[in-house]
């Protein structure tokens, strides 16, 4: 919802073009993966922050740079397990209580959001809304991040 910034069903943060106008939104990887990154975006590997225009609630960095840690397990049945049990619209959801992935019981894992400039139309395209990748706690990469956020000054 957040990353979203009030847009409903676009496939990016800020609309259906990765390129709007040939204007670049996010630091993604460009050129040949996964040795050529032309760095077209302005960047060849991580950007600094707020580099980009925010979405429409003022956030930035919402998708691309690095991926985002979320307190939430992986579980790839999360959502269709909401589905049959009969849940709507779901107000500030839990992610599940356990974690699980098939490609590697017994390893617990958390959820990723956002994609990285290591995402390309060719590997990894999930800087596209809705998509989330994994990780074990203890993954040490240079492609994973933290988000912070504040509340804004009382007016």
């Amino acid at each position: 919802f957040a990353a979203r910034g009030g847009l409903e069903r676009k496939e990016f943060a800020w609309g259906d073009e990765l390129t709007p106008n040939g204007t670049f939104m996010a630091n993604t990887f460009q050129g040949q993966f996964p040795t050529g990154d032309t760095g077209a975006d302005g960047f060849k590997g991580i950007a600094p922050v707020r580099q980009y225009q925010p979405n429409g609630y003022g956030l930035y960095d919402m998708t691309g740079n690095v991926w985002e840690w979320c307190s939430d397990w992986y579980r790839p049945d999360t959502y269709a397990l909401r589905a049959t049990a009969g849940d709507s619209v779901i107000v500030n959801p839990k992610g599940p209580a356990d974690s699980f992935d098939p490609a590697e019981p017994g390893v617990q894992k958390r959820v990723h959001r956002g994609g990285s400039f290591l995402c390309s139309d060719q590997y990894c395209s999930r800087y596209i809304m809705g998509t989330r990748g994994k990780g074990e706690p203890s993954t040490g990469t240079n492609h994973l991040g933290f988000r912070c956020v504040k509340d804004a000054p009382a007016p």
